[in-house]
């Protein structure tokens, strides 16, 4: 059996593997970005609902509570949000507004 050439057009295999390595990367870089996404997301929920209860507000109003009190204090609001499921932070509903 003999080996025939490429016909014109046809990628080689190196170059397959390339593309394949490529497309690998980006979605490893995707899943990690997302990941990160989720990680920091997970707080803020878990935030929302401390305050809400706390404050005996719906977590859309807790949500502005925690934003606002970010806002007023120049924090970052993940940084926040972990601090209160931490137990490291109290945020007044007067105070944050």
């Amino acid at each position: 059996m003999t080996s025939r050439p490429p016909s014109p057009g046809t990628p080689d295999a190196a170059s397959e593997t390339a593309t394949l390595r490529s497309r690998l990367r980006h979605y490893r870089r995707r899943s990690e970005q997302l990941q990160r996404a989720l990680d920091r997301r997970l707080p803020i929920e878990q935030a929302k609902g401390i305050l809400a209860e706390r404050h005996q507000i719906g977590v859309d109003e807790a949500f502005a509570l925690l934003r606002a009190f970010c806002r007023n204090h120049n924090r970052k609001i993940d940084e926040v949000a972990q601090a209160l499921v931490d137990r490291r932070l109290q945020i007044s509903r007067h105070v944050a507004c």
